[in-house]
């Protein structure tokens, strides 16, 4: 029985599909059906006549299914069984990458769906790298895009490279990087982030992504990114929350509103500056003496207009105590205290240890294969946002006022966390 379960599943022909429905996909080498086999979908890729016979072409195509057979990833297709000539996978209802952009041409236009889809190629790709399998062929043609949900799935291993299968039969032009095509030096994962790169460079929204881009497709591999995770670690890092800007934008804001208002005050006329106790005290002095009250030229021309009769004798003369102006109040300034970049970076490290120990610490002794990448990003992205709010009330109580600008604490901020993150995928690397 075991016998005949490898016939018809591994080797020799496929049983013809009456309904096979014959797909606009492929390539040079083959030909793309959409089949039903105990009623479910399936994608059946079968080589072109003219090539069934070739060794080379059977040998690849042997090839990308042994190495996608062994392979469990919810953004990879799944390869089921093979023929000498065909091999059977998953069917994905959605469109190629170029397709779905053609077809929703606003979709990328939002940074969410753009953050989304590279969040997830990259998931897939360095799912393949831990599994020392460089893909080769990343193109627009290979990259499927669901139609619930819009999710991500890799295509076609054909052209991959792995520790056993170290021929690669081809390379698409556009996408392939320089070392490919010329040769000069083995490929590694450096190759697949060339062509992220290129992949990129056809999204509407790739204004946002264009420092990222041109690292990626750097001619030389060595100022490539070394891999996919330092790829999304630099494009977190970019597109990082913008509270501390927005907060010296509030800053800027108030400290202007203060200064006209300052200004308006200063412009207008000064007002009478004798406090009460003085008024009553020159009040006290009229009261006790017995001449008349000499009033000055001008209150007397108005006590003439007014018609006011003055009761005493015009030989009061009355000595009032001298006004004594109140001390101008210079403007108080925050006390400013000095403080180093060690103390702040001590304080950081003090502040974020406890909220890592809580949601992550526990994490050391598991392997980073066995999390993958968008769990630990999902993880790791959880810990920034909680750490916020934290370095938010920080800033206010203690560094808003220290001499260190706000631009310098927001980035020793975002590397403080970043430290604690790498130390964290260090240890779970060495468990894998």
């Amino acid at each position: 029985m075991m016998e005949d379960m490898e016939s018809s599943f591994f080797t020799g022909k496929q049983p013809t599909y009456p309904d096979a429905e014959l797909l606009q996909i492929g390539g040079a080498t083959c030909q793309c059906y959409k089949v039903k086999l105990y009623g479910k979908l399936h994608f059946l890729k079968q080589l072109k006549p003219e090539l069934q016979s070739d060794p080379r072409y059977v040998a690849a195509l042997r090839k990308e299914f042994e190495t996608g057979y062994l392979l469990d990833h919810p953004l990879l297709v799944r390869y089921l069984s093979r023929t000498d000539d065909s091999i059977l996978m998953d069917y994905v209802d959605g469109e190629t990458l170029n397709q779905f952009i053609a077809h929703h041409p606003d979709y990328f236009k939002e940074k969410k769906n753009v953050d989304r889809f590279v969040s997830q190629l990259l998931d897939v790709v360095g799912y393949l790298h831990q599994h020392q399998i460089i893909h080769l062929d990343l193109k627009p043609a290979n990259i499927l895009i669901t139609r619930i949900g819009h999710d991500v799935k890799l295509a076609d291993l054909g052209f991959c490279y792995t520790d056993t299968y170290t021929d690669t039969m081809g390379y698409t032009e556009g996408y392939a990087a320089p070392e490919l095509l010329n040769g000069s030096t083995r490929p590694d994962v450096r190759t697949d982030i060339y062509a992220i790169g290129k992949i990129l460079q056809q999204i509407p929204c790739t204004n946002k992504y264009q420092k990222i881009i041109r690292r990626a497709t750097a001619y030389d591999p060595n100022r490539r990114f070394s891999s996919v995770e330092e790829m999304m670690l630099e494009i977190e890092s970019k597109h990082r929350n913008l509270w501390p800007w927005m907060l010296a934008l509030s800053f800027v804001v108030l400290s202007l509103s203060a200064f006209f208002l300052f200004q308006q005050k200063e412009s207008k006329p000064p007002h009478d500056t004798t406090t009460p106790q003085e008024t009553a005290q020159v009040e006290a002095s009229v009261d006790s003496n017995d001449d008349s009250i000499a009033l000055p030229i001008e209150e007397q021309h108005i006590a003439e207009q007014k018609n006011e009769a003055v009761a005493e004798p015009p030989s009061v003369r009355v000595e009032a105590s001298p006004v004594v102006a109140p001390e101008k109040k210079e403007p108080t300034t925050p006390k400013v205290t000095t403080v180093d970049l060690s103390t702040l970076r001590k304080e950081l490290h003090d502040l974020c240890r406890p909220v890592f120990e809580e949601q992550l610490g526990a994490y050391r002794d598991s392997s980073y294969q066995s999390m993958g990448f968008i769990r630990f990003n999902r993880l790791t992205t959880n810990f920034k946002q909680s750490m916020n709010p934290l370095f938010d009330r920080l800033w206010e109580q203690r560094y808003k006022t220290s001499g260190i600008s706000e631009r310098v604490f927001s980035h020793e901020c975002v590397n403080t966390c970043h430290s604690f993150i790498n130390n964290l995928y260090d240890e779970m690397k060495r468990n894998d």
